[in-house]
């Protein structure tokens, strides 16, 4: 009998779905809003998010006796990166909204004798004096805030006369082959309300409108620099699932049935083979990064 070729949509289908089952195993009895930070960690900061959290720490150009805030912290790689560049001879504040991702910041800092300070706190409405702040860091979290002219005009009061602020924001959602798939594939298997969720990490990929944000809020001297990145892992089917459980929209990732969710794994990876090589996905990122002053 001639041997056939396994397909490989059904290889596909087989590798995710035993992936997460180990992850539902290992995870028994977790709850999925407070196991996100712990995936952003394990598969988004390797994948690209360290690699920007470094790019802006190094544009920033901090001094010794600088006091930061980063806003909108998430997990606090970002902190975690400007303390690696001074250590104690800089103070560190993250603050974040997020009651779950400040405790995975405050988690591993205590785990590595990192002293950083932590605070939940909204970006609206921040918890400090005028004139706190010689720098304020900013990755990926303007567009996610509720009010930004009125977050921008808070980060403005706390920061010291000719205090500066680095802000990240990822270009329009077509600039990313791989999460322009992801987008495509949540809409068809998944719902409008998960696509639209993800495109809201795109919403600000507009140069003129970003100038327009800050100069409103005072800042001056403002400067948008394009930079071009690349997102990195292996393998991918590791990597979906991963970052799904990172993601607002984990439930409904894991509960699609099987047959749905192979083709949905499958056709997110036709979508990006050509940005696959023999060491995983190697898809660009594009983000603005705004330099500015007080």
């Amino acid at each position: 009998m001639k041997n056939e070729k396994p397909d490989e949509s059904d290889c596909l289908g087989r590798s995710a779905e035993r992936f997460i089952e180990k992850t539902m195993k290992e995870k028994r009895g977790w709850q999925l809003c407070k196991d996100g930070p712990e995936a952003y960690e394990k598969y988004i900061v390797p994948a690209f998010s360290g690699a920007w959290a470094q790019d802006i720490v190094q544009r920033a150009a901090l001094r010794k006796g600088d006091r930061v805030l980063d806003v909108g912290c998430g997990t606090g790689i970002v902190s975690r990166y400007a303390f690696k560049s001074l250590g104690k001879s800089i103070h560190i504040t993250g603050v974040d909204i997020n009651k779950t991702v400040i405790e995975k910041a405050r988690e591993i800092c205590l785990q590595n004798v990192i002293p950083i300070e932590w605070k939940q706190a909204n970006s609206e409405a921040l918890p400090f004096s005028d004139a706190k702040f010689n720098v304020v860091l900013c990755q990926q979290g303007l567009q996610y805030f509720s009010d930004q002219p009125c977050a921008l005009t808070e980060i403005n009061r706390v920061l010291v006369p000719q205090g500066r602020i680095i802000f990240s924001v990822w270009r329009s959602l077509e600039y990313f082959p791989f999460y322009s798939a992801l987008h495509s594939a949540l809409e068809k298997y998944v719902s409008e309300k998960a696509a639209l969720m993800l495109s809201s990490a795109f919403a600000l990929g507009d140069p003129v409108q970003l100038r327009g944000l800050f100069e409103s809020a005072g800042f001056k001297y403002i400067d948008i620099c394009l930079i071009i990145k690349q997102m990195r892992y292996s393998p991918l089917e590791e990597f979906l699932v991963g970052g799904f459980i990172a993601s607002p929209f984990a439930d409904d990732i894991l509960a699609l049935d099987k047959s749905k969710s192979e083709k949905m794994f499958q056709e997110i990876r036709n979508s990006v083979s050509n940005y696959m090589d023999d060491h995983g996905l190697a898809a660009p990122m594009e983000c603005y990064v705004v330099s500015a002053v007080k």
